[in-house]
């Protein structure tokens, strides 16, 4: 089993090797086949050429649409060093998840980017939505879609964990009054008692429609 420290500390190796040598690449416009790119490098623990060592077990780390991600990143406003520096320069934050799908939550020191461990199918589903999430963000630069960072696996010990690199939307400076979880379904979706009990509750559909019907 990879420990949650083993992998914080190979993704934010895994970041570091690939935005930077994201930034030895000249930039130029995205292409269909950008979308479909997933590059490879192996991390040894003692340490390769392209690689330095490190206190984990050997790990291969892999980037999804490195180009692509790296058009989105400018498009948000996000430069190189930025993300490198609040993903890599601290470690990041293991927060406790409420929700049900079982995802591991990290969010960086500085409260900007979260990144949210993804299952296979929820990867793939979203490489394939990549073309046309491009053509939205171009077409409506003001869209309220979530903004994806990177897209990321780390494979170590006969696992692969994908994770997800998005904008954190609720930093902790702000203040949290109520929270709701809203898929869009009524179905089973109200607060358990155990949940109700807790001191900051998350609500469901059902409860939200109950609390603010108008």
């Amino acid at each position: 089993q990879t420990t949650s420290s083993a992998l914080k500390g190979a993704i934010q190796l895994g970041i570091t090797h690939t935005v930077g040598s994201l930034s030895t690449k000249p930039e130029r416009d995205v292409l269909m086949q950008d979308f479909y790119v997933v590059e490879s490098i192996f991390f040894p623990s003692e340490g390769s050429n392209l690689t330095p060592a490190h206190h984990y077990n050997d790990f291969r780390f892999k980037t999804y649409a490195p180009v692509a991600f790296r058009y989105f990143r400018e498009l948000f406003g996000i430069r190189p060093d930025d993300y490198l520096y609040s993903l890599c320069n601290d470690p990041l934050i293991e927060l406790s998840n409420s929700g049900a799908s079982g995802s591991l939550f990290y969010v960086s020191s500085d409260d900007e980017f979260i990144i949210k461990t993804v299952q296979h199918k929820e990867a793939e589903f979203l490489q394939k939505l990549l073309p046309g999430y491009y053509m939205n963000l171009n077409q409506n630069p003001r869209t309220l879609l979530p903004k994806f960072y990177g897209l990321y696996c780390v494979q170590a010990g006969g696992k692969n964990i994908r994770i997800v690199v998005m904008n954190n939307l609720l930093p902790r400076s702000v203040r949290m009054h109520l929270k709701y979880d809203l898929k869009g379904s009524t179905y089973k979706r109200r607060a358990s008692q155990k949940e109700r009990e807790k001191v900051f509750p998350t609500f469901k559909d059902l409860d939200f429609m109950q609390d603010i019907p108008d």
